[in-house]
Parts: C-alpha cells; structure tokens; sequence
C-alpha cells in the first residue's frame, strides 16, 4: 500500500518542484544624467558611462569628485553621488509570482533611492553597507557608508534600518524626516533630520530630472521583452509539468497493474498454502487415529490387571 500511495503522490510533487525552479528573468537600469567622472566597471572591463548605457546586475558603479549619476529602474531611481563605489547585487524579476528583486552594496559613498512606483508585496528593493542596510516599499532616502559608520536618512515615506555589523542590536524603523546613524557595537537612535541632511536630501530631490522619452522608449522595449520572456518560460514549465505528469499517471498505472499481480500471486500461494496445510492436519489426525486404535486392546488389558 505504501508503494501505491508513494506513486500516487509523484505526479504532484514532481509538478509542484517544476513549478518552484521557474527562473529568474534579469532588469535592467538605464543611465539617465551623468556629471563629471563616473564609470562602469563589468568583470575586468572599466568604460566611462554615458547616457542611455545599460546598468545590470553584477557591474559597479564608480563616482569622482564632484560627480553623480542617475540611473533609473522603471519609475523607480537611484542618485550616486560623488566618491562612491557601488555594486549591482540583483536586479531579477520572479517569473512565477512577477516580484522584483532590486539590491545595492554601497561599499564607500552615498546613495539617494526615490522609489516611485508603488512596489507590490513580493517586491524587495535593498541597499546595504558593510555597517547598515536599508529596506523600503516606497520612499525617498538617503544611505551613506564612511570610514566605516553607516547613515539613513529618510525624507518620505518609511525605511527599515538594521546594523549589518552587530546584527544583534536589531533593527529600527525611519519615518518622515528622520536618520539613524549605524556603527558597528553600538545601539541605534532615530533622531529628527539634521539641517544638513535635511537640505542635501531636498537639494537632490529637486536636481532629480525626470526620465528622457528615449530612456522611456528603451524601457518600454526592455520591458515587452521580459514579458516575453516570462510567457516563453511558463509555456516550457507547463509543458515540461505536462510531460511529467503523462509519465508519471503511466508509471502509477504500471505499478497498480503489478501491485494487483503482486497481490493475485500472494492469494494463490496462500490459497495454496491453506489447502497444503489443512491436507496435512487431516493425514495426521488419521494417523493418530491409527496409533490410538492399535493400542486399545493393550489399554484394554492394562485397565483388566488392575481390577
């Protein structure tokens, strides 16, 4: 029986694992404004960025003094400002559930996330630093990693902040004009938005220039081939699923046509066996029998010298 529930429950396991390997289908970010001197670096390859290259996941972005890059995600942008180093962690989309995946490790520098477009509930948009990361659904921030201490900032919306240096001390959540800043050891204590901070995060809200037509155009094209993509996949898993499931109802039908084999052979033998035995206990009750009745007489006489 064990065997047979075993087979029964293939299909779907085999289905529902075929369903959960479903890939993932690579973003793209495309540099929107430049200024000064900033580059991509992509394995061994390091090139001077201009507007219109395409920003994926794995490359680096490289600012010098008195430089900045805006580099839009859909709706979604980030601002690199000056002397900042700044890697491309993902940049995925979940061909099962459509959930988008954005990451940055800021290894030196400063970051300004303004997260537009409303981000759905599978969606993950993280920056972090060797001292802090910063967590968002939709908001405009700021993350700075200097000499190894780390600040949040948020201007809108909410951000939450945990010390990626002493994980043990948790995590803290930003509203609306307040910062935090991380230090590995040490406790972390929201504060209200410094003069500074606060007039640098508007000042780089109000340079953000909105995305060109021919960015939008190039998302546009980016975007219709990642849904393609996403439907060509699916129509391979459905059909890869199908095939397993055809495979897998043929070789529960072989089992149950050998399991009823199995068990017609075992109702046989005991048939068998039943019918052996019973002819057996039958010879040697009529051999008992036989004894018994050839050692009457001599009982007989036993029973006769003791009278």
């Amino acid at each position: 029986m064990k065997r047979m529930a075993y087979a029964v429950l293939i299909p779907f396991l085999v289905a529902s694992l075929y369903c959960k390997k479903e890939p993932r289908v690579e973003r793209v970010g495309i540099i929107n404004v430049i200024s000064g001197t900033v580059h991509i670096v992509d394995g061994a390859n390091k090139t001077a960025v201009k507007v219109g290259d395409i920003v994926k996941k794995g490359m680096k972005i490289e600012t010098g003094r008195k430089s900045f890059v805006d580099i839009y995600f859909d709706e979604n942008a980030v601002k690199i400002l000056e002397n900042s180093r700044v890697d491309i962690s993902e940049l995925e989309l979940n061909t099962q559930d459509e959930s988008e995946t954005s990451k940055f490790y800021v290894n030196k520098g400063k970051i300004f996330s303004r997260i537009i477009k409303k981000l759905s509930r599978n969606d993950s948009f993280t920056i972090t630093t060797p001292t802090a990361s910063a967590s968002v659904r939709g908001t405009e921030f700021l993350v700075v990693e200097e000499d190894g201490k780390g600040l949040v900032a948020c201007l809108t919306g909410k951000v939450e902040v945990k010390n990626e240096a002493s994980p043990e001390k948790g995590s803290v959540e930003l509203a609306k004009e307040k910062e935090v800043a991380v230090e590995k050891g040490r406790e972390m204590s929201v504060q209200d938005l410094s003069a500074d901070n606060r007039k640098l995060l508007k000042d780089i809200k109000k340079n953000f220039q909105e995305m060109k037509q021919d960015i939008r155009e190039r998302f546009e094209k980016k975007r219709e081939e990642i849904r393609k993509a996403v439907q060509d996949q699916r129509q391979k898993n459905k059909e890869m699923v199908d095939k397993q499931k055809a495979k897998d109802l043929e070789n529960v039908e072989k089992q149950k046509a050998g399991d009823k084999e199995n068990v017609d052979r075992l109702k046989v033998i005991s048939d068998k066996t039943g019918t052996e035995a019973k002819e057996k206990i039958d010879r040697q009750r009529e051999e008992s029998q036989k004894k018994l009745e050839g050692v009457k007489p001599d009982i007989k006489k036993f029973k006769g010298s003791k009278e």
